[in-house]
């Protein structure tokens, strides 16, 4: 292995290693600084050694098993020191295989024009060119990562779609490693005008592929969770709606009380001046009888949170479900309504849910929720369950409401409570399923 070789393989293997690291960098596991170190030394070590079997078997059968088996060497690296899974971490490492063979692909391309032939073996001409467009390309590929891949897999994370997607990067590389890379290595080649085309057409061919397919994942995924964000919205508004329709009854009934109440003193009266107290004592309990009923129950101050409360007692007592109710809130919190609907409604919506599944009786939703001192909302929802509680590879729950979805409701409250460098606990024992949640805020 010349090193001319050696250099054409270290510009195949720096650019994706930096790559991974700047996109990926906040998935590793730690330690951090010595997983980066093993796992950059074995991917290169296992990438010259690739490279000088591949040298060594020329037909595209046994390039092809070559190729392969560096993908899976390189998949298992990167998912060994990140924390995505075996079928996201192969779909990465293909693509990432894919540009830097796009990468020198293009130098080839650029190497013909100059020459009018391709080069019997490598060049550091190519070294040369292969590192131009690695420094033009690497910003690109940068935000291609950045803005379609890295959010794809992000809002997609525990989708069982991954291990189906995958299968379109690998035959890429699969047929680029059959079909193009003889007719590029082959220096008895001379091929015709007619390759001035190939390089960029399967360039576009193949990053158009990924981006319409990372693209459409991303925007699946985006209307699932405005879905969720609109459905929550709804639920709010007819908490709020039924609330106001039972205000109005009660402010009927009660005008209407205030009306009679001057008769009923006449009454009174009248019972007194004969001294007839048996009749006065029941002319009051038949007068209790028409008294308004009670109130819609008040749990706090706050108008949104009580509504919300209200609304799934409502839902819970209609499924027969024990409810339990501690609240100690002030009229105004930390935090603004639409999220604490956020993390509340959803909250209450899974418990109530996950209740109204089971077939036993024995079925309850406990809520604590308090001020632990004036920046410190503690939030604590437990619920009784039956079954198993789904979880991804990374310990993401997965909805019950479809196979294999990651539970967006949960996900968003968790997402909340990081945001106010909150603690969340999530512990699901002996069929109680406990969500705890202690937030740090500031009034504005």
């Amino acid at each position: 292995m010349t090193a001319a070789y050696i250099i054409n393989d270290l510009l195949f293997v720096v650019p994706c290693i930096l790559l991974l690291l700047m996109v990926f960098g906040d998935q590793l596991r730690s330690p951090l600084i010595p997983l980066i170190i093993a796992g950059t030394s074995i991917f290169l070590v296992a990438s010259l050694l690739g490279t000088y079997i591949y040298l060594v078997y020329s037909t595209p059968t046994q390039r092809l098993f070559i190729s392969l088996v560096a993908i899976f060497t390189g998949v298992m690296i990167f998912s060994s020191v990140c924390r995505y899974s075996f079928w996201q971490s192969l779909f990465i490492i293909s693509v990432i295989k894919s540009y830097s063979e796009n990468v020198r692909f293009f130098s080839m391309e650029i190497y013909f024009l100059a020459t009018k032939g391709l080069p019997e073996k490598a060049l550091l001409q190519i070294s040369g060119i292969t590192t131009l467009l690695t420094f033009l390309s690497f910003p690109l590929i940068r935000m291609f990562f950045k803005e379609l891949l890295r959010p794809a897999l992000d809002y997609t994370v525990s989708l069982g779609i991954w291990k189906l997607v995958w299968v379109i990067p690998v035959c890429n590389n699969a047929v680029y490693t059959i079909t193009i890379t003889p007719d590029v290595s082959r220096y008895t080649l001379y091929p015709g005008n007619e390759f001035y085309f190939i390089p960029p057409l399967w360039i576009l061919l193949t990053f158009s592929s990924y981006g319409i397919l990372l693209k459409m994942m991303v925007d699946v995924s985006k209307n699932a969770a405005l879905q969720e964000s609109l459905h929550l919205s709804e639920t709010q508004i007819t908490a709020q709606k039924k609330q106001m329709e039972l205000l109005q009854v009660r402010i009927q009934e009660t005008s209407r009380f205030r009306h009679d109440i001057r008769h009923h003193f006449l009454a009174i009266d009248g019972f007194l001046k004969n001294d007839d107290m048996d009749g006065l004592k029941e002319y009051i309990q038949q007068s209790i009888t028409l008294l308004p009923g009670q109130m819609s129950k008040v749990y706090c101050d706050n108008v949104t949170v009580n509504a919300l409360l209200c609304y799934y007692r409502e839902q819970a007592d209609r499924a027969q479900i024990k409810t339990t109710f501690k609240i100690t809130l002030p009229k105004k919190l930390p935090v603004p309504d639409t999220e604490l609907c956020i993390m509340i409604g959803n909250l209450l919506e899974n418990a109530v849910e996950a209740c109204q599944r089971m077939k036993s009786e024995d079925k309850f939703v406990e809520v604590t929720l308090s001020m632990a001192s004036s920046a410190l909302l503690a939030i604590l929802v437990s619920n009784s369950y039956e079954g198993h509680v789904q979880q991804a590879g990374d310990g993401t729950f997965l909805s019950s409401k479809g196979k294999g979805r990651k539970g967006i409701g949960l996900s968003s409250v968790l997402n909340i409570a990081e945001k106010y460098n909150g603690i969340a606990k999530v512990e699901h024992t002996d069929q109680v399923f406990r969500v705890s949640l202690l937030l740090s805020m500031r009034f504005n």
